[in-house]
């Protein structure tokens, strides 16, 4: 038998796209087949690893159930069990519809279109998706409710951009809040997982916080089973015994790198300020008076006490929190989160024994404050109505031990950026606010920078017609993706505005990506038109008039797969800058495009190319490779502007095709804020007290129900959620989701392999239920169950009884299983939809001061007969 032999065998550079990791990969290709993918050691991106979602993209990209042609819906009924009758159309009439769809809406108004995505493709999503609506639907825009939300405000405030981590690498103590960061999920999964093993190698302890024991909490030296929805008063609690029963906190540390010295008005709640300069005042112990912040005479400022200035009775902004504190004691706590006092108490003490106060270390000549310890927090902190608090609680915790921005301690992903050495290029850092000497941030996903600061010197006014998500009630969200929108849109009459008439989605399924099945049916049905860009057709689909296909990963290029490199990726001294490329790896099939060739082209059609065109110099900052507004250009030439830009005119997009990756070093500057950036951060927020009133006042007005502002407080704290307390004795459980690297933050469901591994895992498609809560309501694993809410929703599961669980809680892996569309014949049926349960328009389900939504629902389990 003669022997084939291969006419091709070939290693091929490129990023992974099955999450928002993006990490760097290369796949082999054997006679025009990919038949293998691997991590790229060349990146520090991912660091040479996959996970079970990266391998699934060779069945993704071989799916038969992929959609690679535009289509348009003939049947004019929406409804899930309605077939929209889907009939392939030419691109060309496919572009042409959606521009005449557009140009109609426009021609109502630019702000009667909304755009939405999940993050999942963040190159797609962010310079090309965003900048395109922008330009051409006005700039409505709205992300899945998973989103980080109240967690990129507070370390925007913070940490000069909205991600943080800890300095795995110094680091000896990790707390974390409701998040697996360093085990199997989170922004830089594969590499934060790498660090984090090592710094466990190295004998840092890990303490994590979580109602459920999902992967990190497996992994952790100590376990707190918190009742969801409380970290807020855990946080407070760790506070108190700091403050209060250790008696030690990071003194100098306050004093020189945060607001905590400045006076604050007794009876107003704002500091007090020199009136021409309106520079903060503090108080100088050595002189017995009060000087500016600026003031180089100033010896020692007093971080306690209570002072008289220009007759105004005042005390430091620290002296609020120290009282404030108070009200948490670990009995308090314990009560609220359900974790004994006494292990507080250990716990809080073992952080600031391990924090080193005082000491110093050394990095290339120049001296640091040393802080090997680190509080962290992300999702499951930020997904309930307190989240703007309790985040802001636990994150303050690092001021409290000196650990904030500096070696050893928490630290921002990428602050600061000096730029590639053969060109300087990209440069970002956080500004200043003046006259307050106050970090502002480089707005998280590309280079520049904002001030919410400033924002709170301009009155607070009632956006416009078509505001959606009432952006402008929430002046203390620094990241408004409009978590609100769907609420509003179905109730626009009552918050006064109207509703938006066109929708867009990209690479997102709202109909399963948030929470009531039913309510996002009522949003989707809102809308005159809706247009689909994705590859499948999802449950969203039943409701979209037009679908519009993008090229699979492996098939298709994106702008730069880890965007400026402060959103995605987690930075360290010993972590490289890092650019890398998404390239096509086989030939798309039926010459399907990506996304941004699409936008171009309707942009084309609605005479914004040359618009759209050049909002790749600001996001990019070209100069020596500015686009121009009248030319026309492939996505590839722009793409190759971009990477010369920053990298020279050797290192275009040729050369990243053949080398797949360019790394340099990062310097000590780049990586710690302090003492190089010289700005301090708030211990004291004025903000909420100045725009409180305002807010209360624009509602009341106007006769719209915003609800009590709970969250608008100048420091942190804890409030609890709608369905905290139990009101009925049947609805005593909660429902909550985990997340695990195969499933979470992926469109990988759809994947036969990936179906086969939750199959087989005994956790993989039931529903998590604590043992001895189970075995009191005669319940045994396996069996059939119904879980319902006060309002009647419910969905069905079959339980697994487990000791790892918080006994109040049942959990599930994600929150949006169930798809019923028929077109996803793998994931279809599969799995309890613990999402449905989670009411998503009762503006009591939102904090108004990030925007986050509340998912803390009682629901009652019973047996199915």
């Amino acid at each position: 038998m003669a022997v084939k032999h291969k006419k091709e065998d070939v290693w091929i550079p490129t990023a992974c796209n099955q999450c928002f990791n993006n990490c760097a990969i290369k796949v082999h290709r054997v006679d025009g087949i990919v038949v293998g993918i691997e991590g790229n050691p060349d990146s520090p991106v991912g660091m040479g690893h996959i996970c079970g979602k990266a391998a699934n993209a060779i069945m993704q990209l071989y799916d038969p159930n992929r959609k690679t042609k535009p289509m348009k819906r003939t049947n004019p009924k929406k409804g899930l069990n309605e077939d929209p009758g889907w009939v392939e159309i030419s691109w060309d009439e496919a572009y042409d519809l959606a521009a005449e769809k557009i140009k109609k809406a426009r021609a109502n108004s630019p702000k009667s279109i909304l755009g939405y995505s999940s993050i999942t493709n963040a190159p797609g999503l962010l310079p090309g998706f965003v900048n395109w609506q922008t330009i051409t639907l006005g700039g409505n825009f709205y992300t899945a409710g998973i989103c980080g939300a109240a967690i990129h405000t507070v370390l925007n405030r913070y940490c000069g951009n909205g991600n943080a981590a800890p300095d795995y690498e110094l680091c000896k103590y990790v707390i974390q809040f409701g998040t697996q960061a360093g085990t199997v999920t989170r922004h830089g999964t594969n590499m934060t997982a790498n660090r984090f093993a090592t710094a466990r190698d190295n004998g840092c302890k890990f303490v994590e916080v979580d109602p459920h024991m999902s992967a990190g909490a497996e992994k952790a030296d100590v376990w707190l089973p918190i009742r969801p929805g409380t970290d807020g008063a855990l946080a407070m609690a760790f506070g108190y015994v700091i403050i209060h029963e250790l008696g030690k906190y990071d003194v100098e540390y306050i004093k020189k790198y945060t607001n905590g010295c400045d006076l604050v008005d007794v009876k107003t709640g704002l500091i007090v300020r020199e009136n021409e300069t309106r520079k903060p005042y503090c108080w100088d112990l050595a002189e017995n008076k009060a000087k500016t912040i600026d003031d180089e005479t100033i010896q020692d400022k007093a971080l306690l006490g209570t002072y008289t200035v220009n007759g105004i009775t005042c005390k430091p902004g620290f002296q609020f929190y120290y009282d404030h504190v108070k009200t948490y004691t670990p009995e308090y706590a314990e009560k609220i989160t359900t974790i004994p006092a006494a292990q507080i108490r250990q716990i809080a003490k073992e952080l600031l024994e391990a924090a080193c106060i005082g000491q110093t270390i050394t990095i290339e000549g120049k001296v640091y404050p040393f802080r090997p310890a680190a509080v962290d927090t992300f999702s499951g902190t930020t997904r309930h109505k307190n989240s703007y608090l309790s985040s802001w609680a636990i994150i303050y915790l690092n001021i409290l031990i000196g650990s904030l921005n500096v070696p050893g301690g928490y630290i921002p992903y990428a602050p600061t950026s000096f730029g590639y050495p053969g060109t300087g290029k990209p440069v970002w850092s956080p500004g200043t606010y003046k006259p307050d000497m106050l970090m502002e941030h480089n707005a998280m996903m590309y280079p520049g920078n904002e001030s919410d600061y400033k924002k709170w010197e301009r009155p607070v006014k009632l956006g416009g017609d078509y505001d959606h998500g009432r952006v402008s009630l929430q002046p203390l969200n620094m990241i408004p993706d409009n978590h609100l929108v769907p609420a509003l849109q179905i109730e626009n009459e009552k918050y006064k505005i109207k509703r938006a008439d066109l929708f867009i989605v990209y690479a997102g399924n709202p109909l399963k990506n948030w929470g009531r099945h039913d309510q996002m049916e009522q949003f989707l049905r809102t809308f005159e038109y809706i247009i689909l860009f994705d590859m499948f057709l999802s449950d969203t689909s039943y409701f979209a008039d037009l679908f519009i296909p993008e090229a699979q990963a492996l098939e298709r290029y994106d702008f730069f797969p880890n965007l400026s490199g402060n959103h995605l990726t987690p930075g360290s001294l010993t972590t490289p800058w890092s650019m890398g490329i998404r390239q096509p790896v086989v030939e798309p099939r039926d010459g399907c495009p990506n996304a941004v060739t699409s936008f171009m082209e309707i942009a084309e059609r609605l005479g914004l190319r040359g618009a759209y065109n050049t909002t790749l110099n600001s996001t990019f900052m070209l100069k020596e490779y500015k686009v121009s507004s009248k030319e026309k250009y492939t996505f590839e030439e722009m793409l190759d502007r971009c990477y010369k830009e920053w990298f020279g005119p050797d290192k275009g997009l040729e050369w990243f095709k053949k080398n797949g990756v360019l790394t340099w070093p990062r310097k000590p500057e780049e990586v710690y804020l302090i003492p190089h950036h010289g700005a301090r951060v708030p211990v004291y927020l004025e903000g909420p007290v100045i725009v409180k009133p305002q807010v209360e006042a624009l509602v009341k007005e106007n006769g719209i129900p915003w609800g009590p502002l709970d969250n608008f407080q100048p420091l942190p704290g804890w409030v609890p959620c709608k369905h905290f307390a139990v009101t009925n004795p049947e609805y005593d459980l909660m429902p909550i989701y985990y997340t695990n690297a195969l499933n979470v933050d992926s469109w990988g469901h759809r994947s036969p392999w990936a179906d086969e591994i939750n199959r087989n895992d005994p956790y993989g498609y039931t529903v998590e239920i604590n043992r001895a809560t189970a075995e009191a309501k005669g319940l045994k694993t396996g069996d059939e169950v119904i879980f319902q809410t006060e309002q009647g929703i419910s969905v069905e599961g079959r339980l697994m009884l487990v000791e790892g669980i918080h006994p109040e809680v049942i959990s599930v892996i994600g929150g949006s299983w169930g798809t019923k569309s028929k077109y996803e014949t793998i994931s279809q049926n599969k799995g309890t939809a613990i999402c449905h349960l989670m009411d998503c328009v009762d503006i009591d389900y939102f904090d108004l001061a990030s925007g986050a939504w509340d998912q803390c629902v009682r629901v009652k389990v019973t047996k199915k007969s």
